[in-house]
């Protein structure tokens, strides 16, 4: 069944959570990556063509996971979400919806960031997506971007940090209720039903 029920979850909403999975396990360590590159780069003086290589990618992940973001919160939006187990309380009830929503929110305000961070960034790098440039969101030139893409920056190392923390609370829920509570809640996301 390609779409969400009140008991199911769709093959279209489970495949868009997993390839998000992939995406985010391979976006986190080449960000890293990327970031070491420039900054050994920039203390041998030299031209690593790996910099541009990694950046490039990094950039076309992250517009991937915006694009991502908005089909899955309009498909969200557009179909029923299986009800939760009835043996949850009405804390793991809060605390699942405000993970979720607070995922949501990082889906879109984490690629945002680092757009943010390209677009204010004085060295005006080109911001590619599968080798098309991809407009700035502001001009590199304007007064008060070094300033900004100093912020942006932070923020979006802030959203890794809180994504890391909620990342590591969904799944630990996850896996709690498949092995502890034994009511089937990872399967729904891997098969569709519990």
């Amino acid at each position: 069944m390609l779409k969400d029920t009140a008991t199911a979850w769709g093959s279209m909403t489970r495949a868009t959570h997993w390839i998000l999975v992939l995406i985010v396990a391979v976006q986190i360590p080449l960000g890293f990556w990327m970031v070491d590159l420039i900054e050994d780069n920039i203390a041998s003086q030299g031209d690593d063509p790996w910099i541009m290589l990694t950046a490039n990618v990094h950039h076309t992940i992250g517009f991937l996971v915006l694009i991502l973001a908005f089909w899955r919160i309009n498909w969200r939006l557009n179909n029923p979400t299986p009800e939760l187990p009835a043996s949850r309380s009405a804390y793991e009830l809060y605390l699942a919806r405000i993970t979720q929503g607070f995922l949501y929110f990082l889906m879109f305000f984490y690629p945002l960031t680092g757009w943010a961070v390209l677009s204010t960034s004085p060295d005006e790098l080109p911001i590619l997506f599968f080798g098309w440039e991809i407009p700035r969101m502001v001009s590199a030139q304007s007064e008060g971007t070094t300033f900004a893409s100093d912020l942006f920056s932070e923020l979006h190392l802030a959203c890794w940090k809180a994504g890391g923390a909620l990342l590591l609370l969904h799944v630990s829920g996850a896996t709690w209720h498949q092995f502890i509570r034994r009511d089937d809640l990872l399967m729904r996301m891997w098969r569709g039903h519990g």
